[in-house]
């Protein structure tokens, strides 16, 4: 008996068939399912936002993000690639197959861009498990900055980059009440990144003072409280596992011409008003005359802070505490006190009253000091009854601290719960009620979203982040999606829009009502589409979308 193998069966199908159409492989008209969950781990969402939730002014549809540090090398964005460009403020990553992120090894990198009309932002990001994470980066606007800080812009002409006496003061107002100044002498010339004179008739300046005490401001401040990746007074790193409890920073943005002035041939002086109400962590009392504070540069490039100087509080002309301190280079400038990191964990139990449901929103757990500085934080998108927390890295010595509980909404941040004063390092565990949240109507929702590839026969179950908008409240929620499926508790009788980011493209549906109705269609906007359906067996809905990718490698 002639055996015959897999390859030659097909060929003589071929010679029965052939007149009648063309051979086919027996898997032609069918569709390879691939989930691209095993592709990468660590998911994370990152989102850019206005700090000010009260402007209008919408960020670029896209813009160019630089990523650095020791962890830069692990990370891609969904769909693989280093094309790290945020799309409708969101830049979908997550980690390389096979780089594990643990307490004892975490992976840090450095998140920074530059957008026209906002401060430099620079953001460092420390993962120590595998968990999803979102987080969101504030963006202070010029024109209108986020309260608890106050901006300036200022054009002053030079001669061929030489300065006459300039002094650009920052006001007081929008919940500050420290000013701040900035004395460039006569003659000082503005010098580019490779300390060459700039020959420049212009200087354009914008500068932003965070001020202290307020959680709008702290939620932005550039460079986050932790020292990760920091040089100290002795000019060797700092060790990790200390934070910083902050007086007060400076943004400061100078372009002569064309030109990004880096440095002054001369030393330019920077005076800043301090918060009489501002807790020293040294002393445990309030600031006075003569209390010591380290002064701080910020690389905005890499993360990298740089101990400068030390600088005397004092009372300045207005009868007004002080710090004075010279600069040579521009940078973000911080006077900052640091603290080493207690050794051990907080866990924080949450109560809410009345509920059992899971309550899917933006939440930030936060232990703060007296100044309402967040020391450390946790975020999620869901939380409910019995939710535990784990804070981690806080300082031991930074005086009483407490937990507040915020929801992350359309007006800013919004305080739903929170703990006395107390002693927080060993203090093991703490419990925090919610008194703030509302029980609502909410319906079980599972979506699944499928992308079909255009130039295969391939469907993928992608692994990505989905932003459900909730158009009625306008606010959203992030949701991961594993394999193509996520599951969350919407509002029923809401509108909602879907959206997510995946291979370097966002893709949007429209917006659509949902509540317990059969064959609801979801149309696309960008590329999103299709149905929600309610299962009254299961008291459930299920929102199944799709949307097509035009290459699929």
């Amino acid at each position: 008996m002639k055996l015959f193998t897999k390859s030659a069966l097909v060929a003589v199908a071929c010679v029965v068939l052939i007149g009648a159409e063309a051979c086919k492989k027996p898997i032609d008209d069918l569709d390879i399912i691939v989930n691209t969950g095993t592709l990468s781990t660590t998911p994370m969402l990152v989102q850019f936002v206005n700090a000010n939730t009260a402007s209008t002014t919408k960020l670029p549809d896209a813009f160019k993000v630089t990523v650095t540090g020791t962890g830069a090398q692990y990370l891609q964005v969904d769909g693989g690639g280093k094309n790290f460009t945020a799309l409708k403020g969101y830049l979908p990553l997550s980690l390389v197959k096979g780089a594990v992120p643990t307490k004892n090894n975490p992976i840090t990198f450095c998140i920074s861009a530059t957008l026209p009309g906002y401060a430099p932002i620079s953001q460092t990001i420390t993962l120590t498990s595998t968990s999803p994470s979102a987080p969101v980066i504030k963006l202070v606007e010029y024109a209108k900055p986020v309260n608890g800080t106050t901006a300036i812009t200022r054009e002053n002409s030079v001669t061929a980059g030489t300065t006459a006496t300039i002094n650009i003061n920052t006001p007081t107002g929008n919940g500050v009440d420290e000013a701040s100044r900035i004395n460039i002498t006569t003659g000082t010339k503005l010098l580019d990144a490779d300390n060459n004179p700039i020959n420049a008739s212009q200087l354009s300046s914008k500068i932003v003072y965070f001020g202290t005490g307020n959680e709008n401001a702290a939620a932005a401040f550039p460079g986050g409280f932790d020292l990760i990746n920091a040089i100290g007074p002795n000019g060797q790193p700092v060790n990790n596992g200390a934070t910083f409890v902050t007086a007060g920073l400076l943004s400061i943005d100078m372009t002569a011409g064309s030109t990004a002035v880096k440095a002054f041939s001369k030393p330019v002086n920077v005076t800043m008003e301090i918060n009489p109400d501002l807790i020293n962590p040294q002393t445990k009392k309030a600031v006075k005359a003569g209390d010591a504070i380290p002064v701080w540069s910020l690389n905005e490039q890499t993360g990298q802070w740089k101990y400068e100087s030390n600088t005397t509080i004092a009372y300045n002309s207005n009868n007004k505490l002080s710090v004075s301190f010279p600069i040579t280079h521009l940078s973000a400038w911080s006077a900052n006190w640091y603290t080493a990191n207690c050794s051990s964990d907080l866990n924080v139990n949450v109560h809410i009253p009345n509920t059992d449901e899971d309550i899917n929103g933006n939440y930030q757990i936060s232990l703060v000091t007296a100044n309402d500085q967040p020391v450390a934080s946790a975020i999620t998108s869901s939380i409910r009854n019995g939710f535990k927390a784990v804070l981690s890295n806080f300082p031991s010595d930074a005086g009483d601290l407490k937990v507040v509980v915020y929801a992350q909404t359309a007006s800013g941040l919004n305080k739903l719960g929170e703990t006395s004063f107390f002693e927080a390092c060993g203090k093991g565990s703490v419990d925090v009620t919610l008194t703030g949240i509302t029980v609502i109507d909410y319906v079980q929702t599972t979506v699944k979203v499928s992308a079909r590839c255009t130039n295969q026969r391939v469907v993928a179950q992608p692994s990505t982040w989905l932003t459900l908008k909730d158009n009625t409240t306008g606010q959203s929620i992030n949701i991961y999606m594993t394999d193509g499926v996520s599951s969350a508790n919407l509002i029923n009788g809401h509108t909602y829009s879907i959206s997510t980011t995946f291979a370097g493209k966002n893709y949007n549906s429209a917006s659509f009502k949902l509540d317990k109705t059969a064959g609801v269609n979801i149309p696309s906007v960008d590329g999103l589409s299709g149905t929600a359906n309610y299962d009254q067996t299961t008291d459930a809905i299920t929102v199944e979308a799709k949307f097509v990718l035009a290459d699929c490698n």
